[in-house]
């Protein structure tokens, strides 16, 4: 069991550098901090939760997932607009692999 949850929490780590460099190219955000606002938190909640090993929680993606649905509406740039949308489709995903390894995790306790 303490395996599997290693394994999990690696994942969902991994999970989280993925979206984080994502947001990064596109230009979504420019830092940890930025990423820690924009879902609702303090500057250092990405540290933070990756320092102690956790992983960024779904409700705190949703709610960053809920800000740039508001602003690819206000957004007026055409590239912009793609960019959030494209970042939007990304948060989406990883809130579903976060789906996915949690329910793993209930099934194998």
């Amino acid at each position: 069991m303490k395996k599997t949850h290693t394994a999990l929490t690696l994942a969902n780590l991994e999970l989280d550098r993925r979206l984080f460099e994502k947001l990064l190219e596109l230009g979504i955000i420019q830092s940890q901090s930025e990423l820690g606002y924009l879902c609702g938190k303090t500057a250092s909640y990405y540290g933070c939760m990756r320092y102690k090993g956790f992983g960024l929680k779904i409700g705190s993606l949703t709610f960053l997932r809920s800000r740039l649905v508001k602003k690819a509406a206000d957004e007026t740039d055409a590239f912009r607009c793609i960019n959030i949308r494209v970042a939007i489709e990304e948060i989406g995903r990883t809130i579903d692999e976060k789906c996915k390894l949690q329910e793993y995790q209930l099934l194998t306790a």
